[in-house]
């Protein structure tokens, strides 16, 4: 990569990050994306301090396609975000689960004991696994003003395409996992959410119970993943971390 192409990229992001900044409307910080270790101590710094203060701390890796969703949804208002909050109290999440299930299972019923899979303790996950994509690059760390963390989901309006839920679905999925294991939206792209996770299941009963709802929620994490559903109910036994991506 030449001089001006360093340049033009470096302009590029800048103005990713001064639009994306301009969309959400709340205090933001600028971070160095080249220490990983560095990025999870701010962001649980900004975990505890969010608690006290009334706001959840977000994660946003800027890009070309980010500043396009925001584009895409109408404009990002107050009264936009009121109203998928406001759609997913509606919501029945394990109604939702089921239908998301039932959407994502194998077509032949002789490969449902393949998606199945047998059970073993896998890797924890305790760091963001997207911060590894951008290295060397400047991120954003947002202040969303809510001390409900669900609701961020309703702040970056992704979703809605590749099988992957629409924002009101994600944040009653949110809100029922924080309920539940403690688990706050923590970083978001342009095709990945990543939470982090207070209370993480710690028997294989529950893990698996948790991944069969992350399946449904989002089936590449074993389709083009792990591999299989308990495959992935071993990795979620004591990770503070958990990973969805959509292809």
């Amino acid at each position: 990569m030449g001089i001006f192409d360093k340049f033009k990229r470096k302009k590029e992001q800048k103005d990713y990050l001064e639009e994306i900044i301009t969309k959400l409307g709340c205090e933001c910080l600028i971070i160095e994306g080249n220490d990983a270790q560095g990025i999870m101590e701010r962001y649980h710094q900004a975990l505890i301090e969010g608690k006290r203060e009334g706001y959840t701390p977000l994660i946003i890796i800027p890009s070309e396609l980010m500043v396009e969703m925001f584009d895409i949804g109408a404009e990002n208002t107050n009264d936009d975000r009121e109203t998928i909050i406001a759609k997913a109290k509606d919501i029945n999440v394990k109604e939702l689960f089921k239908r998301l299930l039932d959407d994502v299972m194998p077509v032949d019923e002789d490969e449902d004991d393949d998606i199945t899979g047998e059970f073993s303790i896998e890797e924890q996950t305790h760091r963001f696994l997207s911060i590894q994509d951008v290295m060397n690059e400047k991120i954003i760390l947002a202040r969303i003003p809510t001390d409900k963390p669900w609701e961020v989901a309703a702040w970056v309006p992704m979703g809605g395409f590749n099988e992957c839920p629409l924002p009101e679905e994600q944040v009653a999925v949110f809100e029922y996992w924080f309920e539940k294991y403690g688990a706050a939206p923590a970083l978001v792209t342009h095709d990945v959410w990543e939470l982090f996770v207070e209370n993480p299941p710690n028997t294989q009963e529950e893990a698996e119970s948790l991944a069969w709802e992350q399946f449904g929620f989002c089936s590449d994490i074993v389709w083009q993943g792990v591999g299989t559903v308990n495959g992935l109910a071993g990795t979620l036994i004591h990770s503070s971390v958990w990973y969805f991506w959509w292809d």
